[in-house]
């Protein structure tokens, strides 16, 4: 815009300078021509007075300027006398503009240019009293001759006329632009500037509104998706056409390790390769197994006027849900083995007893063996009946000041005899140390510990039950010198039915879910629950109330 204003205005300002300068020599030039037949009409007037008085001798002896020329003409238009050429060889003037309007008017006056242009001859006649007729002419340089010998001047005058164009049409440009370049469109209804654009200020003004009424509409609608994809626990992405990310959440970059907003070749196969299919129009819904995890993955294309602009994927971690399928479908298979061991045992013996050569002394040791399983049988439904109402939360429980020393001691009594046929010492140490919870989890809790300590230990050896208060927080030891756990079992022994040494439990009588039980009673009560084993070492387990 500057470069466009400043050549209009440079243009004119050249083209009016110019137009002056022709206007001004035009106007100069027809003035001093008038003034010059004027002088020629009154020195006219002088001579006609000489050659009256002293005839021809007066125009012998007149000294003329250089370019003045005196013709004297009779009245039949022959020359008498001529002061620039011979008199006998010029032809008759009777039929000449100037002679005609002197011999009719007195005085008469005529411009004629010459035969190449370079100068004009202006003629000046007056008729005098004897019916003669005087005439004076003198040159007059035309235009272009006289421009001509101006040139120099004439290019120093344009030269400057130039310069000054230059500096106006620049300076004008600039300050002609300058309160445009300076208008304020954040805020243009406070600009002040020239009348001929605040029509084009108000619409700008008026705009920016309905700009930032959107822009703020769009900020919002952008912060509402912002925070439900933020915090959606599904991955969401969105592709192009070309498979560049345009937006995906926390979820999405820590499922597809994205590391930075690249496209659709820098996701995690087989993600990516979904992903491109949904660009080609295919619907997807897939389980992927990735990374330990498992994921169902939804991914559409996205469709404008039938044609595909995209694809939004959407993934749903579901680790937890094939876990607890997987610890479900395993549960009931233990289940199922758990309790066809003691049913396969009373139905043998039972069916020894219904024998009729069987003995007295047969009869007893099966009929011991029906109540041995049955018991087995029923400690095992009993446990999974405990265990599956601290998963639910269906118990009917109490919350009270509970003395975990009481409960431990307690136990202790329970368990003595236990302890004793397997020469195992139980050690209590401690003292009372009151918890908030539930007095028959608790108990089942230390129940469990101290019988798993026993069960798994070696002859003659110890199980020591601490309790101690560390940090605010009731502290529960059990620590046996028994067979101890080795490292890869470590993670699974709370899991329901696992057995580190399934032939010793098998001696023992466990039913696998006593350190289920242990663990749900802990997470019941808000609590922590540590391990520290070494094999053929011994075990012990804290427990953080």
């Amino acid at each position: 815009m500057t470069k466009k204003i400043f050549k209009n205005v440079f243009l004119s300002c050249f083209a009016v300078l110019v137009a002056s300068i022709v206007i001004i020599f035009g106007v100069m030039y027809d003035f001093y021509g008038n003034e010059l037949m004027n002088a020629l009409s009154s020195e006219i007037d002088d001579i006609c007075v000489g050659v009256e008085q002293n005839g021809i001798l007066y125009l012998n002896n007149l000294d003329l300027e250089r370019d003045k020329r005196i013709t004297w003409i009779n009245s039949d238009g022959s020359v008498k006398y001529d002061s620039d050429a011979t008199v006998d060889k010029m032809e008759n003037h009777l039929n000449r503009q100037e002679i005609k309007d002197a011999i009719l008017n007195g005085k008469g006056m005529a411009v004629r240019n010459s035969d190449t242009l370079s100068e004009k001859t202006m003629y000046c006649a007056k008729l005098m009293k004897d019916g003669t007729i005087i005439r004076v002419s003198t040159n007059q340089y035309t235009v272009w001759v006289l421009l001509l010998n101006m040139f120099q001047p004439l290019a120093i005058i344009i030269v400057i006329s130039l310069v000054l164009s230059y500096a106006a049409a620049y300076f004008a440009s600039k300050k002609i632009v300058r309160p445009i370049n300076e208008l304020n469109l954040e805020d243009a209804h406070i600009n002040s500037t020239y009348e001929e654009i605040r029509p084009l200020v108000d619409k700008i003004h008026n705009q920016n509104v309905v700009i930032k009424m959107q822009i703020k509409e769009l900020k919002r609608t952008q912060a509402e998706f912002s925070a439900i994809t933020k915090n959606m626990k599904e991955g969401f992405l969105v592709v192009d056409q070309q498979g560049k990310i345009l937006s995906f959440n926390d979820s999405a970059k820590k499922i597809l390790e994205i590391t930075k907003i690249t496209d659709i070749n820098g996701v995690a196969k087989p993600f990516s390769d979904y992903v491109k299919s949904s660009i080609y129009g295919e619907h997807i819904a897939e389980i992927i197994e990735h990374k330990d995890s498992c994921y169902e993955f939804f991914s559409n294309p996205v469709l404008i006027d039938d044609m595909v602009k995209g694809a939004v994927a959407v993934i749903l971690d579901v680790t937890e849900k094939h876990h607890r399928e997987f610890l479900r479908r395993e549960f009931s298979a233990n289940v199922s083995h758990e309790l066809k061991t003691p049913l396969a045992g009373i139905l043998a013996s039972a069916e020894v007893i219904a024998m009729d050569n069987t003995t007295k002394e047969n009869d007893i040791h099966f009929s011991k063996n029906i109540i041995k399983e049955t018991n087995r049988l029923i400690t095992l439904v009993n446990d999974i009946i405990k265990l599956s109402k601290l998963e639910s939360n269906s118990l009917e429980l109490i919350t009270e000041n509970v003395d975990i020393y009481c409960i431990c001691k307690n136990v202790v009594e329970r368990l003595a005899p236990i302890a004793e046929v397997n020469d195992i010492s139980l050690n209590l140490i401690g003292e009372k140390s009151v918890v908030s919870g539930v007095s028959a989890i608790l108990d089942e809790i230390v129940y469990n510990l101290v019988d798993n300590a026993i069960k798994y230990n070696k002859k003659g050896g110890k199980v020591n039950i601490t309790i101690a208060p560390i940090d605010g927080k009731t502290t529960l030891v059990v620590e046996d010198t028994g067979i101890g756990i080795s490292e890869e079992n470590k993670d699974r022994i709370f899991e329901r039915f696992y057995r580190v040494d399934k032939s010793h439990s098998k001696e023992v009588g466990g039913t696998g879910l006593g350190l289920s039980i242990v663990k749900h009673g802990v997470e019941h009560h808000n609590g922590k629950l540590n391990i520290e084993s070494e094999l053929g070492k011994g075990t012990k387990i804290t427990v953080i109330l």
